[in-house]
């Protein structure tokens, strides 16, 4: 692994939509991102004080990874359902001696 990058991004789910569908879709998006190559790991969580507010986190292997992830028809067509807002997006790399436990067998969430 050269050097992994980290994707936490905040949505917004939309209220006017049953909670179950919205998160229906958020959960066969991260299934269908962790089938791209160069998509290490994408997790949904889900913040019990605020019903609205989730968090995608991914790990992707580069940044080719990154702006391939954006093509892709999924990609796409999960934004274009606009079951969710985007209210915040960053990208952090792990210190290099994290990457040892990255590039580990042992790594898995």
């Amino acid at each position: 692994m050269a050097q992994p990058i980290f994707v936490t991004a905040e949505l917004k789910m939309r209220s006017d939509l049953p909670r179950s569908e919205v998160i229906s879709a958020i959960e066969a998006f991260c299934l269908a991102m962790q089938s791209e190559a160069g998509c290490l790991q994408a997790v949904s969580t889900y913040d019990q004080t605020n019903p609205q507010r989730v968090i995608l986190w991914e790990l992707y292997e580069d940044r080719t990874a990154i702006e391939a992830h954006f093509s892709m028809p999924h990609t796409q067509a999960f934004i274009a359902t606009e079951v969710t807002e985007l209210v915040h997006v960053f990208e952090t790399q792990p210190l290099t001696a994290d990457l040892a436990i990255l590039n580990s067998a042992e790594f898995s969430l």
